[in-house]
C-alpha cells in the first residue's frame, strides 16, 4: 500500500512539473560592422575592425547564436533580413545583444515625430551620403525603422527577456580627417535631405530596451588611434574583460582615450529593469 502511495506521489509530482512552462534563456546577438561604403564620398572608418572584439566579448559571455554582418554584407536589405531572422529564432526569456559600428547621419523626418525635424539613422553599406537617384532615403536605416525591428524582438522575448543595443556611431559631426581635427570620426555634419512634404505629427515609440550610445546626438564619435577601433566598442570590451561591466567603467575607459573634442557616452531606455552587466557577465 505504501509503495503504491509513494509511486502515486512521484507521478503526481512529475505531472505537476511538466505542467509548469519552462523558459529557456538563450543568448543571441546580431553585430554589424562597416568600415567602407559603396558610396566612396563617405570617409574610411574602422567599424569592421570592431567585430573581432565584439565576437570575443560575446564568446566569453556564453552567447551561442551570433550573426555578424561586415561591410558589403551589411546592406539595408541584409540588415533588415538579419533582424527578422533573429526575431523568428527568439523565444521568451532570451537575452539579445545588438551592435552597430559604422557611420551615422541625420535624415529628413518625413512623418513628423521628431521635434528637431531630423531622424537619426544608421548608415548601411549601400546608403549614399546625399540624396540622389541611387538613394532617395530608402537605403538609410532610420530610427523609426530600427524601433520597429527592436520592438518585434521585444515582443518575442517577452517581459522576462532582455535586450541591449550598442551604437558605436554618431548622428552628426564631420567624417573628414582634416588638418584641424586629426581624428577618424563616424558620422557627417551634412544631413541627408529628402525633398518631400512632411506628414503630420505622430507619436514617437518608447524605448523598451536599453541603448548604449557612443556620444550625444550633437557630438562627434571619434575612434581610438591605437588600436584603430571604436571608442565605445573598445571600452565595452575592456570593461567586460576586467569583469566590471557598468556604465561608469565604460565612461572611465573612454575618458582615458579622450580626443580633441568632447564625447559623452549615453545609456538610455528601460534602465530600471536591467543593466549592461546582465548581458556581459
Amino acid at each position: 500500500m505504501n509503495d503504491y502511495y509513494n509511486v502515486a506521489l512521484i507521478i503526481t509530482a512529475i505531472l505537476l512539473f511538466l505542467s509548469v512552462p519552462i523558459t529557456a534563456q538563450t543568448r543571441r546577438a546580431l553585430i554589424i560592422g562597416i568600415g567602407i561604403q559603396k558610396d566612396e564620398s563617405w570617409a574610411k572608418i574602422n567599424g569592421d575592425k570592431d567585430i573581432p572584439y565584439v565576437q570575443l566579448m560575446l564568446k566569453n559571455a556564453d552567447y551561442i547564436d551570433v550573426k555578424a554582418l561586415v561591410n558589403q554584407k551589411a546592406t539595408k536589405k541584409g540588415i533588415v533580413a538579419a533582424f527578422k531572422k533573429l526575431t523568428s529564432q527568439c523565444s521568451v526569456g532570451d537575452v539579445v545583444y545588438i551592435h552597430f559600428s559604422g557611420h551615422g547621419q541625420l535624415v529628413t523626418d518625413v512623418n513628423g515625430d521628431e521635434k528637431d525635424g531630423w531622424d537619426e539613422a544608421w548608415v548601411p553599406y549601400d546608403a549614399y551620403r546625399k540624396y540622389c537617384k541611387e538613394d532617395k532615403g530608402e537605403k538609410h536605416l532610420i530610427d523609426d525603422e530600427i524601433n520597429k525591428l527592436l520592438t518585434a524582438i521585444r515582443n518575442k522575448i517577452g517581459d522576462s527577456g532582455k535586450l541591449l543595443v550598442v551604437v558605436d556611431a554618431c548622428h552628426s559631426g564631420d567624417s573628414s580627417r582634416g588638418d584641424d581635427i586629426d581624428e577618424t570620426v563616424r558620422g557627417v555634419k551634412d544631413e541627408f535631405v529628402i525633398p518631400v512634404k512632411k506628414h503630420g505629427k505622430t507619436v514617437k515609440a518608447s524605448e523598451q530596451w536599453i541603448t548604449l550610445s557612443a556620444c550625444k546626438d550633437y557630438q562627434l564619435n571619434q575612434e581610438i588611434k591605437s588600436p584603430k577601433v571604436g571608442k565605445l566598442t573598445y571600452a565595452l570590451y575592456i570593461s567586460a574583460k576586467k569583469g566590471t561591466v557598468d556604465f561608469t567603467s565604460i565612461e572611465t575607459i573612454m575618458n582615458r582615450h579622450r580626443s580633441q573634442l568632447p564625447q559623452t557616452p549615453m545609456l538610455t531606455g528601460d534602465t530600471s529593469k536591467y543593466n549592461i552587466s546582465d548581458f556581459l557577465k
